[in-house]
């Protein structure tokens, strides 16, 4: 690791180069088998840290998978140059965030396969601009396997360096539940795929021209329960392979009840900076069409996705005693405005999926019409951060066929800032037994 510098710019940062966040295996398939060092840089502010810790934003760089480095991932397309993930770094580390630019094995390093494969599709892979950069590297084409290697392994470095930071945490006074993740390109791929397929606890993605493949968004994107809200770009005139993925994580996104915000990046290629215009597309988070360049929109969305968790075991059990009451107003005071419910029955796999207040609203409602007399009883309430869980004894006369009812279940939940934005039930699946026939 090198000696801290500084860097020149509205505030003052610190940073530390090269510090190792694991060992990547290369050279497999081959005689020169080994492992390298992975390594990352750190921008600090130069100011100390608050007590509760600071925000952090983990970013990797662009490159197809094959180029790039955590300092170095300017590149141009029709004029048009991209701002490198390091001065993004820069940048928040001014504002206050300890930031990480990432570095990750290169497909030409022959990374070993993972232990379980990550992409659901063994098939395909988006090779098109990846054939383009190994021309202009002067290597050789390359087979199916050594692609899928090489991203893969990008996401699993990707990951491994977000669990180091978040092993380290207090050695960077960062605050554990207010990581966020993302990159640009090939470090957006990898920055999704470590918090929504690897299950890194990042509270919020960033996705600079990335996304995920239709099958991956389908099979990991779901439920919003503890996962973290997202934020996409995609260039006007992205390359092809891009806004077809972008537009997979968004819709997936929009199904599973996560935070999203997705802008068009106005008149730009794959390659736009910072102050590239931008124009809101589809969002389930309000407050980001006032929005008019990329940072700004990158500065909102962390802002709000950031904010630190601040409910507690009396929010809880306060919002568990509204539902005994059947007191709806109080208990929507709970909510954020995104708010999603998950009932413990239904045709979904979650149960039925609400999305937004008023579905919110209407479901717990419906709760009371269905059992006129619900309570929820002997509840005990546990808080973590951004999650929390309230166990309980569901007790009951159902209005259709007046049978009792009894049974234990528990909520989980998720927060943001000081309100509920998920909340998720599970009963136990009680099964009467009837007497035998005489």
């Amino acid at each position: 690791m090198s000696q801290m510098d500084s860097v020149d710019g509205a505030g003052a940062v610190r940073v530390e180069r090269d510090v190792v966040y694991g060992q990547g295996a290369v050279g497999h398939g081959t005689a020169r088998q080994a492992t390298r060092p992975l390594c990352m840089d750190v921008y600090l502010p130069a100011a100390a840290a608050p007590a509760a810790g600071r925000p952090a934003l983990v970013l990797a760089h662009g490159g197809a998978f094959h180029r790039g480095a955590k300092d170095r991932d300017e590149f141009e397309q029709e004029g048009s140059r991209n701002t490198p993930v390091h001065e993004y770094c820069e940048r928040f580390a001014a504002r206050g965030y300890a930031c990480f630019s990432v570095g990750y094995r290169l497909t030409q390093e022959l990374a070993a396969p993972q232990r379980h494969p990550i992409k659901r599709n063994r098939d395909r892979i988006e090779r098109d601009r990846i054939d383009y950069v190994r021309q202009l590297l002067g290597l050789p084409p390359a087979g199916q396997d050594e692609l899928l290697h090489g991203a893969e392994a990008a996401y699993a470095d990707m990951a491994a360096a977000c669990r180091h930071i978040l092993g380290h945490a207090a050695h960077w006074g960062v605050d554990v539940q207010r990581m966020a993740v993302g990159g640009f390109s090939a470090g957006g791929f990898a920055a999704a795929y470590a918090a929504l397929a690897l299950g890194v606890p990042a509270a919020a993605v960033v996705c600079l021209s990335a996304g995920m493949d239709a099958e991956d968004a389908e099979y990991y994107v779901h439920g919003a329960r503890g996962m973290p809200p997202v934020l996409l770009f995609t260039g006007e005139h992205d390359l092809p392979s891009i806004p077809p993925r972008s537009r997979a994580l968004a819709d997936a996104a929009v199904r599973a009840g996560l935070g999203m915000r997705h802008y068009l990046v106005l008149g730009k290629p794959h390659f736009y900076d910072r102050e590239s215009p931008v124009q809101l597309q589809q969002a389930t988070l309000g407050g980001g069409e006032a929005c008019s360049t990329v940072e700004q929109a990158i500065e909102a969305f962390l802002a709000g996705a950031l904010v630190p968790p601040a409910v507690d075991v009396q929010d809880l059990d306060g919002f568990a005693q509204a539902w005994c009451r059947h007191d709806i107003d109080t208990l929507m005071s709970y909510m954020t405005e995104d708010c999603v419910f998950h009932t413990s029955t239904g045709t979904e796999s979650s149960g039925s999926r609400h999305v937004g207040r008023e579905a919110v609203r209407a479901a717990f409602q419906q709760a009371w019409a269905d059992i006129p007399d619900a309570q929820w009883t002997r509840a005990r309430h546990f808080v973590n951060g951004r999650r929390g869980v309230s166990e309980w004894t569901f007790v009951g006369t159902r209005a259709s066929d007046g049978q009792r009812v009894e049974v234990d279940g528990c909520d989980l939940f998720s927060f943001q800032g000081n309100k509920i934005r998920v909340k998720d039930s599970w009963r136990k699946l009680r099964v009467v037994q009837l007497p035998p026939k005489a």
